[in-house]
């Protein structure tokens, strides 16, 4: 082909739906769920608008209407998918903060005009490291025969408070 006939011949496009094959309610019954805050029965009864019981409860079969609907294979892939993004983008901008953190504390402790805020910006800078760290182990070592009387003591103290109740 030549250049004018490239210039004029249109591109092939095609329209390619989000989640191809769910419908409107089963994408926002997995939005829902992706965020968290609802069961999926209180997530099936809000998208479907289900009427609430006299007690003002969502009924039971929602239930298993919600099951139905997580046992297809289309929304169990897609919750899937947008939960797994979900953490990715989670983890993404708990890395870019605690990056943007240290960058800062890192020139802090550089420029800063006063002797304290430098001093203050290295200490929690080496509190990030574990430079400082308080905890003290102690290990004690133990035989066998030993461990085993105190599991037997604490067996007997546990059955004799149980008998007692």
């Amino acid at each position: 082909m030549t250049d004018a006939e490239n210039k004029n011949k249109n591109p092939d496009l095609k329209i390619v739906k989000k989640d191809a094959g769910l419908t409107g309610k089963q994408r926002a019954f997995i939005d829902e769920i992706v965020k968290g805050k609802l069961t999926y029965k209180d997530a099936y009864a809000k998208v479907y608008d289900v009427t609430l019981t006299k007690a003002g409860k969502v009924p039971k079969w929602c239930e298993v209407e919600s099951s139905k609907l997580l046992a297809n294979p289309k929304i169990a892939l897609s919750i899937q998918k947008a939960m797994t993004k979900r953490e990715e983008a989670t983890v993404a901008s708990s890395i870019r903060t605690r990056s943007y953190v240290l960058d800062r504390l890192m020139r802090e402790s550089k420029e800063s005009d006063s002797d304290a805020s430098r001093v203050r910006a290295l200490e929690l800078l080496g509190k990030t490291i574990g430079l400082f760290s308080d905890t003290v182990e102690i290990k004690e070592a133990r035989d066998s025969e030993t461990i085993a009387e105190e599991i037997e003591e604490k067996i007997i103290a546990l059955l004799e408070e149980s008998q007692s109740q």
